[in-house]
């Protein structure tokens, strides 16, 4: 029985009892599923992978996802790393497979969750092109950036706290100021778990300046450091209740 009403090509366990392809290659792992609705909780659990010739299949709970290998680039996107398999159906979700040693939930600074004023949704610009990141949320395991166009970036992630300065200065700045400043900034870099975004982008640096003014700076790094986006101000948007 097909579960089209929630998740596309998700197919319910017990109802399916298909199993897997003769010789296929399996693996426990852990999986994250993070649906494209803020309404409804990432889950994070144990599962199985099993792959031949290509076509990939994920039992994570009581779903099957199935990925045939002539669907990819068509109706999802699947990119690999040393930590794992992100598959990603635009629209609907994105479900990370990671394998033992990369499934540990990556450590946070000491409040991160509570006192932190990164975390929210954020607009930012709309420009047409690959560099757009439309609306930042940041949560306190989780961001996710980007649109159905350009794609969607959604991952866990490390966080390293920048040291924090005066005179309006903050690294890759774009505009230096034009006098003098007590302006301190907040800064954070934030790297991508368990690898980077299909768009390239593995870092993310937010700087906020402590005034009260609620806008956020935003720069993007590739996996050897280079930086890849530059960012105006982003400004907060109101929280979201179910």
């Amino acid at each position: 029985m097909r579960a089209s009403r929630l998740l596309p090509l998700l197919v319910l366990l017990g109802a399916s009892g298909a199993a897997p392809p003769a010789r296929a290659d399996s693996t426990t792992a852990t999986c994250i599923l993070s649906r494209h609705d803020h309404t409804l909780p990432r889950e994070k659990g144990p599962c199985m992978f099993s792959q031949r010739q290509g076509n990939a299949t994920v039992r994570f709970g009581r779903w099957v996802f199935d990925f045939p290998a002539a669907e990819q680039g068509r109706s999802f996107e699947r990119s690999a790393s040393s930590e794992g398999i992100r598959f990603n159906r635009e629209g609907h979700y994105t479900l990370q497979v990671l394998w033992r040693q990369a499934a540990v939930a990556s450590a946070k600074p000491k409040g991160w969750a509570h006192d932190n004023v990164f975390l929210g949704r954020w607009q930012g610009q709309s420009t047409a092109g690959q560099a757009v990141i439309d609306v930042l949320t940041v949560e306190p395991n989780r961001i996710r950036w980007g649109n159905a166009i350009n794609g969607i970036c959604d991952s866990d992630y490390s966080v390293q706290q920048l040291p924090w300065g005066r005179n309006g200065r903050y690294p890759d700045q774009l505009v230096p100021p034009s006098a003098p400043s007590q302006l301190v900034f907040g800064l954070v870099r934030l790297t991508l778990q368990p690898g980077p975004c299909r768009t390239g982008d593995a870092v993310i640096q937010l700087a906020m300046p402590l005034d009260g003014s609620s806008a956020l700076e935003v720069v993007t790094y590739n996996a050897k450091g280079q930086l890849i986006g530059q960012y105006g101000a982003f400004q907060s948007l109101p929280r979201i209740t179910p």
